[in-house]
């Protein structure tokens, strides 16, 4: 059955007992948050269950969704290695339609799943609606070879950019990837540099992070959003560093000219999220939030927001193991200070954040739904 076709049946069967009924999804403008283990065992180098838990952006729980843990139908699993705290990002398409994230086929308990090759352990994107509905038929088995895949990036839910590393000998199997849902392959962008962290589109260029050799912080693979092999190639932004132990990885730009960095190293090696301005072509770093020059909260997992009143928040997970959190902080200057808004329980890991997906109903449904709404008031107010 057709979309259209589908949701006109279900406005038939709301006009006819005069209620709207609606799947249980996700909230818009509430936060998701990717966690790796069930709590049960110490997380290690096996494949442990993987979540999504949506938070308000206050830090109260909505609700957990499972993801899945074995083979069913087209549908493979998503685990994730326990003990990779590289991996495990979170995306929201440009759309704001589908969340995507890169995992494993495998069941829990698959032992060094990272380490295994894609031929026996596939490399999953999963694809998550606003409805909740995940789906996990892209199982590549030509990538990521003897390492993780990091991060996952899309359009729509149907174009996918995978990134992530390769064993020893293995960079061909490794770097930036194109890919599309249900695919078994996935085309190498970027044959040169192949140790890749997360990926992330802003203004229709695909951007990736990396900690590897001289490409230390943000860097645009390829023109655009390239989808044929050797047309991703990796070009540093102007300005961001080449030498030291920078260690990044989410990313997200407030606007054309305004870029915050999550990174995980320790105060003196520039851990924090840092800022970084632009101005006629090249970026600075204006200063590092969360690092106060001998103590710093490295972070990972990033995403932030302008709020009403003109001011940047910012959502973040950290990477102490310690105190694995999910926390917020508004830029108000570098001594700005964060609030936590989750704990990962014990034997779990935050990993990637972001915004939930919103459905975008077709304008055809919208007038359907409008006249369904329309006739139940109408029919409530003659039975007063």
């Amino acid at each position: 059955m057709k979309k259209s076709s589908a949701f006109a049946f279900a406005v038939i069967f709301a006009l006819a007992n005069c209620q709207l009924v609606g799947a249980a999804g996700f909230t818009a403008g509430d936060l998701t948050v990717v966690l790796a283990g069930d709590g049960t065992a110490a997380l290690g180098s096996a494949a442990t269950a993987a979540f999504l838990r949506e938070y308000t952006i206050s830090g109260s729980l909505v609700q957990t969704i499972n993801l899945p843990t074995v083979f069913s139908g087209g549908n493979a699993p998503l685990t994730l290695s326990g003990s990779a705290g590289s991996e495990g990002f979170l995306s929201l398409s440009t759309d704001g339609q589908f969340l995507t994230m890169g995992g494993y086929a495998a069941v829990t308990g698959t032992a060094g799943v990272a380490t295994a090759t894609p031929a026996t352990v596939n490399r999953v994107v999963g694809v998550i609606d606003a409805s909740g509905n995940v789906n996990t038929t892209t199982a590549l088995a030509d990538s990521y070879s003897g390492s993780n895949i990091r991060s996952t990036a899309s359009t729509d839910g149907n174009s996918l950019w995978t990134s992530g590393n390769g064993g020893s000998g293995q960079g061909a199997t490794a770097g930036a990837r194109y890919t599309t849902l249900g695919s078994t392959a996935a085309i190498q962008l970027n044959p040169t540099t192949s140790n890749l962290r997360v990926l992330n589109i802003f203004n229709g260029q695909l951007y990736a992070s990396s900690s590897s050799g001289t490409f230390l912080g943000i860097s645009t693979v390829g023109t655009g959003l390239p989808t044929t092999g050797g047309a991703g190639t990796l070009t540093l932004l102007a300005g961001m560093p080449t030498t030291g132990t920078h260690s990044a990885y989410d990313f997200w730009f407030k606007d054309a000219n305004t870029l915050y960095v999550a990174d995980d190293g320790s105060a003196a090696n520039g851990g924090g999220i840092q800022k970084w301005i632009q101005s006629a072509g090249t970026w600075s770093l204006a200063y590092t939030l969360l690092n106060n020059g001998t103590t710093t909260t490295g972070v990972r997992g990033l995403i932030g927001t302008v709020d009403g009143g003109g001011n940047t928040i910012l959502f973040a997970t950290t990477s102490a193991t310690s105190a694995n959190q999910l926390i917020s902080l508004s830029d108000t200057g570098a001594g700005a200070v964060f609030t936590t808004l989750a704990t990962a329980p014990a034997n779990t890991a935050f990993r990637g954040v972001d915004f939930t997906p919103t459905a975008v109903p077709e304008p055809s449904s919208l007038a359907l739904a409008t006249l369904a709404g329309s006739a139940c008031l109408v029919a409530v107010r003659r039975k007063r």
